[in-house]
């Protein structure tokens, strides 16, 4: 009985042994898919655009954000594709818009951390231009929002359709980037620190600075600016610091939800007066596209047929390319 007893510890035991195995590798496979891991490539995370959707390589499937049960792990993926997502944007521009990426500053020394815009071939020969400004945070050249790119398409998301109707029109292009103003500096290892990009140190800064080496010099002598949010901020910066030459080249000023009363609030009357004669804002409102809402200190009001802040670039692109064809005809 007695080595019975014994068999059957030995045997108990070492069932025990192989179920704490099988757990192990359980919990093994499951933090391997609890950890975000971050790959070079969207196709490397199973997804790539297809027909202008962000969908899964194998079954077409949409995006889809709870990829782990942790949620700072989802946000570090979401993140890390949001990156990607901003090269695949760069290389539509070339490649389907035709646009050009040109270094900023323009005169970048040896070394020197830099940042970039796209512009088309004809800066330099056509007699129109059109100016495009997303607005702030993560966003980069060619983008109104990450969020809606990833979730709704490049159709919605992108500032692909302003370009393409550009072109159509016969305007040059200029595609701002203004939310790339630093770098990580490696000098303090414990403590990282930020520098700016010489011209690029804020969005202002930056809109200025390609005022002033780029839409300068270009040939056009009309000039139309469309801007998103904070891109309403860039445009008050531009028309204060270069009031004559926006008085004179800058004929139309499109914005879409842009709370300039707010960022009007320090600006000269006179830039305000100057703006209001040529500038709409598209806000985000429950009446139909376009509908008239008065007026603000700088500009008129109009519905953008959408309450939802990030979708008023899309929904109002039709009256505001309808608004940039008026005001031509009366140049």
């Amino acid at each position: 009985m007695a080595t019975r007893k014994g068999a059957s510890s030995r045997n108990k035991t070492k069932s025990n042994t192989n179920e704490e195995q099988t757990v192990d590798a359980k919990r093994r496979r499951t933090l391997k898919k609890e950890t975000h891991i971050e790959y070079d490539s969207l196709e490397k995370y199973g997804y790539h655009f297809k027909n202008g959707k962000l969908v899964t390589i194998e079954t077409d499937e949409p995006f889809e954000f709870n990829f782990h049960s942790d949620n700072d792990e989802n946000q570090k993926r979401y993140e890390s594709i949001g990156k990607l997502i901003d090269e695949s944007i760069f290389k539509l521009l070339e490649s389907e818009c035709h646009l050009k990426r040109v270094t900023v500053p323009v005169d970048p020394k040896k070394e020197e951390r830099t940042s970039f815009i796209f512009v088309s071939d004809d800066l330099a020969t056509a007699d129109y231009l059109m100016v495009i400004i997303h607005g702030t945070g993560v966003v980069r050249a060619g983008q109104w929002s990450r969020k809606l790119i990833i979730n709704e398409g490049l159709e919605i998301g992108t500032q692909m359709p302003y370009i393409q109707r550009a072109r159509t029109a016969g305007y040059a292009v200029i595609v701002t980037n203004t939310n790339l103003n630093s770098f990580e500096s490696p000098r303090f290892l414990r403590r990282p620190a930020f520098r700016p990009i010489r011209g690029s140190g804020t969005a202002e800064e930056h809109g200025c600075y390609v005022w002033e080496h780029f839409i300068r010099s270009s040939h056009a002598k009309h000039v139309c600016i469309v801007a998103h949010s904070y891109g309403g901020a860039v445009v008050l910066e531009m028309a204060s610091q270069f009031f004559k030459e926006f008085d004179q080249r800058v004929f139309a000023v499109a914005l879409t939800d842009s709370p300039m009363t707010v960022y009007g609030r320090r600006v000269n009357r006179k830039v305000l007066e100057m703006l209001k004669a040529r500038a709409i804002d598209w806000v985000a409102d429950v009446e139909d596209v376009n509908t008239d809402l008065g007026d603000s200190d700088c500009c008129q009001l109009r519905s953008a047929g959408h309450t939802v802040h990030e979708w008023t670039s899309h929904t109002a692109i039709d009256a505001i390319f309808d608004y940039f064809a008026e005001e031509r005809e009366q140049l």
